[in-house]
């Protein structure tokens, strides 16, 4: 029995991200992820779990079909950029700018996000590999 004035809170996380489009930036080429940012006109402020310094754009639910897709628990994501960075730090700073990393790892979702992309930058690694072995020895 609910006891009056008491609100019952329901979570439900996303069962599902659907991610559009992402890019892998090198630790040099971080001022140029952020100058992305900062140029849209969006807050400026990475998170990092698993080893990744991430910043992502969610699509709004602002149509039927995608509020549709956010209530059935898939959220999608227009585009993510990252970075692998192995420690955490509280801030990095870029061109200048002292930029505020946020440490999600204790948060599922972004957890396993930072996960699938490590993932993915340690495939991309792999497969420039063996290309890079064949391209070194000599004929």
């Amino acid at each position: 029995m609910q006891r009056k004035g008491k609100i019952k809170i329901i979570y439900r996380p996303p069962k599902e991200i659907v991610i559009l489009d992402y890019f892998q930036f090198t630790k040099e080429n971080l001022s140029q992820m952020f100058a992305k940012t900062i140029h849209s006109g969006l807050p400026v402020v990475a998170y990092w779990a698993e080893g990744v310094l991430f910043i992502y754009f969610p699509l709004v639910p602002d149509t039927n079909d995608l509020m549709e897709s956010y209530l059935k628990g898939r959220i999608y994501w227009s585009s993510v950029n990252f970075s692998l960075m192995p420690k955490y730090k509280s801030s990095i700073k870029v061109s200048g700018l002292e930029i505020p990393v946020v440490n999600v790892s204790e948060h599922p979702v972004m957890r396993e996000t930072a996960r699938w992309l490590r993932e993915q930058a340690e495939r991309k690694e792999k497969a420039k590999s063996p290309a890079l072995r064949e391209s070194e020895s000599p004929l």
